[in-house]
């Protein structure tokens, strides 16, 4: 589909040349725009030759020449994106209560959301125009949900039926040098122990232009109606999942092969230090999020404290079950320096989407206000990630509203402790 203009800056070279909104770019020198990464790949030459249909009907070729000074201006209606067709056993999103926000029942597995926003696709949507694409256009890392390379498994865990072969289109993207970040979903009795090797195994591979590879558990609620019986990994199945990850690291010097936080934890055992993560470069997946968070703190903690000295207020730190033991260490440390502040932390249970949620990104408002009781001197800390972009809770609440329903000023604070606002 042609490019439909939503908006053309005021003074940009666009607007000088009599471009508007409501007109549809068809072409930029010769190529077919269809999106904004088309936009964003073909207006990158030093001249332009622009094929227009304006709001009347009329065609014309408009020709603009680039310049480092102005903006191009020309702003692309919303991106419609690719939705998933799979039928995946885990699916978060199947797993959600109704009536929230429509965006969070989004199911894109859309190619050229996982190469801007790094959002983990299947692959078994794509069109073979659609790898053309990727290839001409380098769209490159791409994030690939894996979980399984044996075919027959694969199809079983992800609802798809007809005949894909992941590890076919692996080696063809990178043999064209797209680079790879690779998810592995675990779902115990599915694709563990043995299958998990043998993904493993494939994924290692010398033909494989993969950068990182992050194994994270399945995420259950209270609300799995209806789909297949799956639970979530015991204590001892967390366990063997890392230390068989583990064992590619050590054994095959696979040092960008990363398990989650939350494994390490249900596993009980300890955050892997800075070494482990390298740069991070699955920090969105949750994998290094707890050993980010500490090492900040250590940057950032004269600040902080000095921000706790000024409010002169005891500290009342929100987090989830999962991060409790980490946090309390900030915790501990504030209440040791400051003195006059003491900072006590309180791990809010997730009663709303169920208690095998223990993450503080997934918790409600309803749930915080229902297990926090501040005494009149108290101020309370709030992790960031609660809100979504907007400031809205998972259940529908401003930060303004759940300042008025305090009466006080609140603490917003970044989950990695790079940042932190008073509302």
């Amino acid at each position: 589909m042609p490019l439909l203009i939503q908006e053309v800056l005021p003074r940009s070279l666009a607007a000088r040349k009599g471009i508007r909104a409501g007109d549809t770019l068809l072409s930029i020198n010769g190529n077919d725009i269809r999106d904004f990464i088309d936009l964003q790949f073909y207006s990158s030459d030093d001249v332009l030759q622009c094929e227009l249909e304006k709001q009347d009907g009329k065609v014309l070729s408009v020709e603009i020449a680039r310049n480092d000074k102005t903006a191009l201006g020309i702003e692309p209606e919303p991106y419609q994106y690719s939705c998933c067709r799979n039928n995946c056993i885990f699916c978060f999103i199947d797993q959600m209560p109704p009536n929230l926000r429509d965006p969070l029942y989004m199911k894109d597995d859309d190619y050229l959301f996982s190469f801007v926003f790094g959002n983990y696709i299947s692959l078994t949507n794509l069109k073979d125009a659609d790898f053309e694409r990727i290839i001409e256009q380098k769209l490159s890392p791409l994030y690939v949900s894996v979980h399984s390379t044996n075919p027959a498994l694969r199809a079983g865990l992800m609802g798809y039926k007809r005949r894909f072969d992941i590890l076919e289109k692996m080696r063809m993207l990178s043999a064209n040098d797209i680079q790879m970040h690779c998810q592995i979903v675990v779902v115990p009795e599915w694709n563990d122990k043995d299958e998990l090797k043998r993904t493993l195994d494939d994924l290692i591979s010398e033909d494989l232009n993969i950068v990182s590879i992050g194994i994270v558990p399945v995420g259950l609620t209270r609300f799995r109606k209806g789909l297949p019986d799956v639970h979530i990994l015991t204590s001892a199945e967390a366990k063997a999942v890392v230390n068989i990850a583990e064992k590619y690291r050590t054994k095959n010097g696979i040092d960008y092969l990363y398990c989650s936080d939350e494994l390490f934890i249900h596993a009980g055992l300890p955050i892997p230090d800075s070494d482990y993560y390298q740069d991070y470069p699955q920090i969105e997946n949750g994998i290094g999020m707890i050993n980010l968070m500490l090492e900040n703190w250590k940057i950032n903690r004269r600040t902080f404290l000095r921000e706790v000295r000024r409010k002169n207020r005891p500290l009342i730190m929100v987090t989830g079950v999962s991060a409790f033991d980490y946090v309390s260490v900030i915790a501990d440390e504030v209440t040791q320096k400051a003195e006059c502040c003491p900072v006590t932390v309180q791990p809010i249970v997730n009663h709303f989407m169920g208690e095998a949620v223990t993450v503080s990104g997934l918790l409600t408002f309803k749930d915080i206000k229902a297990q926090v009781s501040l005494q009149d001197d108290e101020i309370i800390a709030l992790p960031a990630n609660i809100f979504n972009h907007d400031g809205i809770t998972l259940d529908g609440f401003s930060q303004l509203e759940i300042k008025d329903y305090w009466k006080k000023d609140i603490l917003i604070i970044d989950p990695l402790f790079d940042d932190w606002e008073w509302i």
